[in-house]
C-alpha cells in the first residue's frame, strides 16, 4: 500500500492540534482523538478496497521485433470487481528500448476489460525481457494506492527490420514484373532458344552465318535469359560499420537492406547466399534456393554485430568468391569514409571482376552532405565559430570528393555501383537486383 496525496493532507493536519497543545493542553487530546478516527477510517477504507485478486491483466506482443520501427504492445486489465477503479499501471518493458509510454492512468469499471496499447522502437537486434505488470489502484475512499503485481515474465527477439520485409514479399508475390522475369525472354541472355530470320534493327553479332548460307537469306540465333542466377551478399562488420547513422548503426542499415535483396533473390528462384566478415570471416550460408531458406538467413544474422577491426576487403572478397562454383553477382555492402579503407575495398572488388559480377553499395550520409553545403557564418558570430564552421565544411567536402573518386573508379573497373541514403537503401538495392535481371547482365 502506497498513501494518497489525500492520507498526506489528512496526516499533516493532524499534527496542528499537537502544536497547539504546547499554548492549549485540551488541543492535544484533539489531536488524539483526531488520530484515532484517521486511523479507524483508514481500516474502515481497507476493508471496503477491492481484492486485488478480482484484478488481472495480461500483455500482447510479438515475440519477434523489428529494428527501428515502432512496435506495438497491448496489455489488457480486468475488473472483476463490483465497483469502478481509478487505476495506474506500468509495465516493466526491457529498458534498453524506446517506449512512448512510462505509466498509463485510467478509470476501470466493474465487470469489465480496458485495452491499452504503447510502443516499443529498438533501437539494438538482440534478445530482451520483460518483466512484470505493476497495477496501482485508488482505495474506496481515496486514502491509500493499492498494488497488485501481475507476473508476466516475457521474452522477445529483435530482428532486422521486418516489416520492411513482410511489405517487400506482398509486393514481390502481387508483382506483374516477377510474372514477366519468370517467362521465357528472347533476344537477351546466353542460352540458345531457336533461329529466325533476320529483321531491321537486329544485331548484326546474332546473324548465324551458316544457317544464312544453308537458307540463303540471313538468319539470327535468339537466346533465352538466364533467369536462375546465383547472388552472393557480403556484409562489411568492420570498424566503419559500427557508428550510428540516421538512427541505427550503419551495419543494421546494411543488413537491412541485404535482407531485401535475398528475400528479392529467392523469389526469383536464385541461388541467393550471404556473409559477413571483418579481418577475417564472420559469417557464411552457402547459395541456396528456395523460400524457406529466408528463415534461416534471419536466424543467422540475428546477432551479427560489426567490430571495431579493420576489415580485409582484398583476402576476404577472395576468400568468398573462391567458395563459388560458377559466375555470381557478389554485392558488397559496405561504406567509404577512409582512404586506406576505400583503396582496400577498390582493389578486392577489381580483382572480383574477372569472374564474377562485382556490386558495391555504400550508405551516403545525408549530414556530410548538408555540411558540405553550409553557407559561411556571418562574421557577427565570432572568428572561431567561423573558422570551426569552414573547417567542418572543408572536410566534410574532402570527403565526398574521395567518395565520389573512388566510386567512379570503381565504375571503370567494372564493378555496379549504388551509393543512396540509408532510409531509401532497401529500395534502391531491390530495383538495381530486377534491372540486372531483366537486363540479364550476369
Amino acid at each position: 500500500m502506497i498513501g494518497s496525496r489525500l492520507l498526506y493532507i489528512l496526516l499533516a493536519l493532524g499534527i496542528v492540534p499537537f502544536a497547539l497543545g504546547q499554548v492549549h493542553p485540551a488541543m492535544h487530546t484533539l489531536g488524539l482523538a483526531y488520530d484515532a478516527v484517521l486511523l479507524t477510517l483508514f481500516c474502515i477504507d481497507y476493508q471496503l478496497t477491492q481484492r486485488p485478486s478480482l484484478i488481472a491483466a495480461s500483455r500482447l506482443v510479438d515475440e519477434r521485433l523489428s529494428i527501428g520501427r515502432s512496435n506495438s504492445v497491448i496489455i489488457n486489465v480486468t475488473n472483476n470487481g463490483a465497483g469502478k477503479l481509478q487505476v495506474k499501471l506500468r509495465d516493466d518493458y526491457p529498458q534498453d528500448l524506446e517506449s512512448d509510454t512510462e505509466e498509463f492512468e485510467f478509470q476501470l469499471n466493474a465487470q469489465s476489460v480496458s485495452t491499452l496499447e504503447y510502443r516499443l522502437t529498438p533501437r539494438r537486434r538482440g534478445a530482451y525481457r520483460f518483466g512484470n505488470i505493476t497495477i496501482r489502484y485508488l482505495s474506496f475512499i481515496g486514502l491509500f494506492w493499492r498494488q497488485h503485481v501481475v507476473k508476466s515474465p516475457q521474452e522477445v527477439k529483435v530482428y532486422s527490420d521486418l516489416k520492411t520485409l513482410y511489405d517487400l514479399s506482398i509486393k514481390l508475390a502481387q508483382s506483374t514484373e516477377l510474372g514477366e522475369l519468370h517467362q521465357r525472354k528472347r533476344g537477351q541472355g546466353t542460352d540458345f532458344a531457336s533461329l529466325r530470320e533476320y529483321t531491321s534493327g537486329d544485331d548484326t553479332k546474332a546473324i548465324d552465318w551458316k544457317a544464312t548460307a544453308r537458307r540463303d537469306r540471313p538468319v539470327v540465333r535468339t537466346y533465352e535469359a538466364e533467369q536462375e542466377q546465383r547472388l552472393l551478399i557480403l556484409l562489411d562488420a568492420g570498424r566503419m560499420m559500427v557508428s550510428d547513422l540516421e538512427g541505427l548503426t550503419r551495419f543494421d542499415h546494411a543488413l537491412n537492406a541485404a535482407l531485401c535483396l535475398a528475400l528479392t533473390g529467392l523469389s526469383h528462384n536464385d541461388q541467393v547466399g550471404i556473409g559477413a566478415f571483418a579481418d577475417r570471416p564472420i559469417m557464411y550460408l552457402p547459395p541456396r534456393r528456395g523460400k524457406a531458406y529466408m528463415r534461416s538467413i534471419l536466424e543467422n544474422t540475428f546477432s551479427l554485430e560489426p567490430k571495431m577491426l579493420e576489415p580485409d576487403y582484398i583476402g576476404m572478397l577472395s576468400y568468398f568468391a573462391s567458395a563459388q562454383k560458377g559466375r555470381s553477382l557478389i554485392a558488397v555492402l559496405t561504406d567509404l569514409t577512409d582512404p586506406t579503407g576505400s583503396q582496400a575495398l577498390l582493389a578486392g572488388l577489381a580483382s572480383l571482376s574477372s569472374r564474377h559480377l562485382p556490386f558495391c553499395i555504400t550508405l551516403k550520409d545525408r549530414q556530410v552532405i548538408k555540411v558540405s553545403k553550409a553557407q559561411k557564418l556571418p562574421e557577427a558570430t565570432g572568428n572561431e565559430q567561423t573558422m570551426s564552421s569552414l573547417y567542418r565544411r572543408a572536410i566534410a567536402t574532402d570527403l565526398l570528393e574521395q567518395r565520389e573518386l573512388a566510386l567512379s573508379v570503381l565504375q571503370r573497373r567494372g564493378c555496379m555501383v549504388l551509393d543512396c541514403p540509408p532510409q531509401e537503401l532497401s529500395g534502391k538495392i531491390v530495383e538495381a537486383y530486377l534491372d540486372i535481371k531483366t537486363r540479364a547482365r550476369l
